[in-house]
C-alpha cells in the first residue's frame, strides 16, 4: 500500500479546523497515538525505513487497538511518502516481547494526540489529521490517503495539495522533518 501523505506546521490551529469543518466531514474522532519505534543495529533507519508498534485509543469510545506497522524507504523524496504495511495485533505486549526476541530494540517512544477528519474529496478518500505533542509548541496536519498502485500517487499528490490550498495552508508550511527527531531535539534542549 502507498501511503500518499502532506504535512505541515499549522500557523493557527483553530483556523484550520473550522476550515477543515466546513467541508463535507464523513467522520470525526480524537484518538492518542502510543507510538514505539524499533530498529536492529541502526540497519532500518540507514534504509529510511520504519517499523512501529502503534496503540490507538479513542478518546469517545475508550477503545484501544494495537497496530504492527513497516515502512518502506520514501518513494516521494518532497513529501517523503512512504509504502506502508500494517496489520492489527490483539496483545501489544506480548507483539514487542516478539520483536525483542528478534533482536530488536525499542529506538523511540512517544505520545501523538490527534483529531481526525475523513471525508471524500474530490472523490478520493482522505484522512486528514491535526497533530499535537507534549513535547512540541508546534501543531501539525497530515493529509493522507492511500493507494495499492504506485502510478496513482502523482494524481493523488495533486488532489491532496488542492485540498491543501482549499484549506488555506501554503506549500512553505510543509515539513519533511521525522516527529522523532524533533521531539529528540527537544528533550536534548530541555535536558
Amino acid at each position: 500500500m502507498y501511503e500518499v501523505e502532506l504535512t505541515a506546521r499549522l500557523r493557527n490551529y483553530n483556523e484550520t479546523r473550522n476550515q477543515i469543518l466546513n467541508l463535507k466531514i464523513d467522520s470525526q474522532m480524537r484518538l492518542d497515538y502510543d507510538d514505539r519505534y524499533y530498529d536492529k543495529n541502526n540497519q532500518l533507519t540507514a534504509a529510511d525505513q520504519e517499523f512501529r508498534l502503534r496503540t490507538k485509543t479513542n478518546l469517545d469510545t475508550g477503545e484501544a487497538r494495537h497496530y504492527l506497522t513497516f515502512k518502506d524507504a520514501a518513494f516521494d523524496k518532497l513529501t517523503r511518502s512512504k509504502p506502508e504495511y500494517e496489520t492489527l495485533v490483539i496483545d501489544h505486549s506480548n507483539s514487542e516481547q516478539i520483536l525483542f526476541k528478534l533482536g530488536y530494540a525499542k529506538t523511540a517512544h512517544y505520545a501523538k494526540h490527534c483529531e481526525i477528519f475523513n471525508l471524500h474529496y474530490q472523490e478520493i478518500a482522505v484522512e486528514i489529521a491535526m497533530v499535537r505533542f507534549d513535547e512540541l509548541e508546534d501543531s501539525f496536519i497530515e493529509i493522507e490517503t492511500q493507494t495499492t498502485q504506485k502510478p496513482n500517487t502523482d494524481g493523488l499528490f495533486e488532489v491532496l495539495y488542492k485540498l491543501l490550498v482549499e484549506l488555506q495552508i501554503s506549500k512553505d508550511q510543509l515539513t519533511e522533518d521525522f516527529y522523532i527527531e524533533m521531539i529528540k531535539e527537544a528533550k536534548a534542549k530541555k535536558a
